[in-house]
């Protein structure tokens, strides 16, 4: 049992560095398309290091590895829920530059803001 709320600890962590950046791009979406791009990616690195510092810093953890996987199927989870059924407008966004690329950067942030604290 304490495992389980040690996970679901770490995917509120997930859903706290997820949903500002989703507000932020919304407000960004008119940017030019390189600018939005590389500015997802600078908020992607600064909000989830944020966010899993403090997650480092103030709870009990798993091992950086266990911690970005531990994230990243939360994150997952959460896209698919709010993509699947509660977004209703065009999914263009969803290829390799908007999401794979950030998928990438914010499980490397993860992990390394990790390694950090061990």
């Amino acid at each position: 049992m304490q495992r389980i709320v040690a996970a679901l600890t770490v995917a509120v962590f997930a859903f706290f560095g997820w949903l500002p950046i989703l507000m932020a791009l919304g407000l960004l979406r008119d940017l030019p398309r390189l600018l939005f791009v590389l500015t997802h990616y600078a908020l992607d690195v600064l909000v989830f290091a944020g966010v899993f510092a403090a997650y480092y810093r103030n709870v009990g953890h798993f091992s950086p590895f266990a911690t970005m996987a531990i994230a990243m199927l939360s994150l997952f989870a959460i896209e698919f829920i709010y993509w699947r059924f509660l977004y209703t407008g065009e999914l263009w966004f969803l290829n390799f530059v908007d999401w794979i690329v950030p998928a990438f950067l914010v499980a490397s942030t993860i992990y390394f803001v990790g390694l950090l604290f061990e």
